[in-house]
């Protein structure tokens, strides 16, 4: 009896451990946990151990960690060409909605399912409402766009918070694309003949600014010249004049005096042809300085 008592104790606490061990919940704080009671959505636990009798009870959880869908887009641009690409979201669940969500969609799952086709056709949107070219020219920026434009419109619909947006690739026709590359290659030709073209200006301008330098310095040496000439003319004129006027100042003996000398500094030691009676009266004749 002892024994068959002993087995019945322990059988009752395994049948309690059984039923009980299975209510205790651990919730972490990067997910969240939703009861539902006979299949109703009831509460949303709070993070740690908790207890909730299983029987009537299930426990959804939610993982609240940022979440990644990729989509494939094709659409057509304002112009008629023909866009397809690659563009990855980046979101996470709102922990404070996770029971809206429960009510609503049931699981994440079934979430995601309904808001695939929502996000992918916006994407389709931003790009149809751009011309090729400005897909192009505005690559960087059509991320933002998207991500702006995503935010408003699912963040209210879909409980869910828009993290990034990235485009990942983007295509066009393969006529498209050529055009592209013409065109950049005209650009880049008319950026390299405006370069030329400025170049040889610019070396036309310092050419001009050489020769204006150095048709300035000519000009400047030619009026030093000048200037100094009439100078050395002003100095010369001045100094004959002074001569002149102490010459008229002299007596006549002692000009007399003066030719003489200067005839016999600059006379070589020749004789005239013809010579009166003294030899030197022809010579000295005339050789009068005014």
């Amino acid at each position: 009896m002892k024994k068959g008592g002993l087995a019945i104790v322990i059988a009752a606490f395994v049948l309690a451990a059984i039923i009980v061990l299975p209510s205790f919940v651990v919730v972490r704080t990067e997910e969240a946990a939703v009861v539902r009671r006979w299949g109703v959505v009831d509460r949303v636990l709070p993070d740690g151990l908790n207890f909730v009798f299983w029987i009537p009870n299930t426990v959804d959880f939610f993982d609240l960690q940022i979440r990644e869908q990729a989509f494939r887009f094709s659409a057509y641009s304002i112009d008629a060409q023909n866009v397809s690409g690659y563009v990855t979201v980046l979101y996470r669940i709102n922990p404070q909605d996770a029971k809206l969500i429960a009510e609503q969609f049931g699981s994440v799952q079934h979430l995601e399912r309904s808001m695939d086709g929502v996000l992918l056709q916006e994407i389709q949107n931003v790009f149809a409402l751009k011309s090729a070219m400005e897909i192009v020219e505005e690559r960087a920026i059509i991320s933002h766009e998207i991500h702006e434009r995503l935010r408003t419109v699912v963040t209210g619909l879909f409980h869910i918070t828009i993290s990034m947006v990235s485009v990942e690739s983007i295509d066009f026709s393969r006529a498209f694309e050529l055009a592209v590359e013409q065109r950049m290659i005209a650009e880049q030709d008319m950026m390299q003949a405006e370069f030329e073209r400025e170049r040889a200006l610019i070396i036309a301008n310092q050419q001009l600014e050489v020769e204006t330098l150095e048709a300035e310095a000519i000009i400047v040496r030619a009026r030093a010249e000048a200037e100094g000439l009439r100078l050395q003319a002003s100095a010369e004129a001045e100094a004959l004049q002074i001569m002149r006027d102490m010459w008229r100042g002299l007596p006549d003996d002692v000009r007399d005096v003066m030719l003489r000398q200067m005839f016999f500094d600059s006379w070589d030691g020749g004789l005239p042809n013809v010579l009166n009676n003294d030899g030197i009266s022809l010579i000295m004749d005339g050789l009068t300085m005014e």
